[in-house]
């Protein structure tokens, strides 16, 4: 199970940061997949040079 790196909360939701140095990004996107069903969307971006997955949960409200 892959766990965050670190976490952000927007109005409407939550971002989390999982890091993606030196993996293999498929295999990460079908583990979190599994692991995190509730997710809204699932991309791959550059935080302050370090590469990152970051799922977006949407609040429940």
């Amino acid at each position: 199970m892959l766990i965050p790196e670190f976490s952000e909360n927007k109005d409407r939701s939550m971002l989390l940061y999982f890091n993606a140095e030196g993996a293999d990004i498929n295999k990460m996107y079908d583990e979190l997949e599994r692991t995190y069903v509730c997710f809204e969307t699932m991309n791959k971006v550059l935080r302050d040079g370090k590469p990152y997955v970051v799922l977006e949960i949407k609040d429940e409200e």
